[in-house]
């Protein structure tokens, strides 16, 4: 107790930074539906403070409040005072790990992601197979986001994972520049066509691409889980992996890999990162001079995710405006619910965050909805199937790949 004690004091240069305004109360998915104090940032660093300061002698009854919460980063997006929420709350659950160990299918989940990707590959098929079925037949609850169970977006089951098909070094024949393509698991396992859609991209806009041959997660199921030691360990895993590429560029789809590995990374990390990290979409725009023009007049919209770099929100919204003149706008702009962990954590709380932006996609009637997270793709698929929707979910990058291969509806 007195070490755990010593390590939360650790935080206090964070915390007292909180001025108990309630202005995370405004931002907050959870205390939006809950309405309760403990959901929100304010009551979960009023409840750390109370440890180490003596006040509550019985520190595990605080986990599962400083465990509920999705990460999503909107208290310190939107906080006046700048508290740093994310880093204080993980760093709270790695201290509270110490008197309540991690349930065992928590440490069955960081076994095989992290220490076993070989063994995850293989079991690519069964995540796919998955995908075909939807989440109205599939009963299971836990294990659906890992496996991606409630997706429909493949046609076909793979037999391999994104990592063994592609590995190796994909030449553009005019090569203008090269880069590393970081898949991410849910690209790796789930969402294959996502990164075999953006390979093929870059290759036809000159751009030669690196795919590791083994995708080490980028760790932050760990930290969610409160191991911040196997993070740390993932983050400089996987920065070690970069420096043996000759690219000046790393290239993600997945905002939380990002933020993982380059935004709290940075935090964790014990070795250099040399390189610059850039979003697919992001990296299309300032690097290439990708413009779009019309594609479809199909209905529209648009989910932004909690972990992209919301400086470029008026980007991505013009990005996909640009597509189809026919855009509608989520009035519902919160955050989708995933989590990433906190969906096999709390299932029935994460459903019920959706419920309220799936109603708006069917009542609005859009029939194709883009978002640049696998994450939060498949809780979109999955909110969309339970209301009786029809959208489709998908990559921007999908309707551009088509839109260079099908016509001259791009410029350069």
């Amino acid at each position: 107790m007195e070490d755990l004690i010593k390590e939360l004091k650790e935080l206090e240069e964070l915390v007292i930074r909180c001025m108990k305004c309630g202005t995370c109360q405004a931002h907050c998915p959870l205390y939006k539906k809950d309405f309760f104090e403990q959901s929100v940032a304010r009551g979960k660093i009023s409840m750390i403070e109370s440890v180490y300061e003596g006040n509550l002698e019985d520190a595990s009854r605080i986990l599962k409040y400083i465990d509920y919460c999705l990460m999503c980063g909107r208290c310190k997006n939107n906080c006046p005072s700048g508290v740093k929420t994310d880093e204080i709350f993980l760093r709270a659950k790695s201290a509270l790990r110490k008197v309540e160990k991690l349930p065992s299918w928590g440490t069955f989940v960081l076994k095989i992601v992290m220490e076993k990707p070989e063994l995850l590959s293989k079991l690519s098929p069964l995540m796919h197979m998955g995908l075909k079925f939807g989440s109205k037949q599939v009963k299971a609850d836990v294990f659906k986001p890992l496996f991606g169970l409630y997706s429909r977006n493949v046609a076909s089951i793979a037999k391999k994972s994104f990592s063994d098909a592609y590995a190796g070094f994909h030449k553009a024949e005019n090569e203008k520049f090269s880069v590393i393509f970081y898949p991410g698991c849910a690209v790796n396992y789930i969402y294959k066509h996502w990164g075999e859609t953006i390979v093929k991209l870059l290759n036809k806009l000159d751009v030669s691409v690196y795919v590791p041959d083994v995708n080490k997660c980028c760790g932050i199921p760990a930290a969610t889980l409160g191991d911040m030691q196997l993070y740390a360990k993932m983050v400089n895993e996987n920065r070690q992996l970069f420096k043996n590429f000759d690219a000046d560029y790393v290239i993600t789809c997945c905002p939380t890999c990002a933020y993982g590995l380059f935004d709290m990374g940075e935090k964790v990390a014990e070795e250099t990162f040399d390189k610059i990290e850039m979003d697919i979409l992001v990296f299309l725009k300032e690097v290439i001079g990708l413009s779009p023009k019309q594609l479809t007049l199909e209905k529209i919209a648009l989910h932004i995710p909690c972990h992209y770099d919301h400086s470029k929100d008026t980007f991505l919204k013009d990005l996909i405006k640009g597509i189809s003149d026919n855009f509608y706008e989520l009035k519902d702009q919160s955050c989708c619910g995933f989590g990433g962990t906190f969906n096999i954590k709390n299932y029935n709380s994460s459903k019920q965050i959706v419920k309220n932006k799936s109603e708006e996609i069917k009542t609005a009637e859009v029939e194709k909805l883009f978002t640049p997270c696998p994450g939060c793709a498949m809780q979109l698929t999955d909110g969309i199937i339970r209301e009786g929707g029809e959208a489709e979910v998908l990559h921007p990058v999908e309707l551009i790949y088509r839109g260079l291969i099908d016509s001259e509806c791009f410029r350069r």
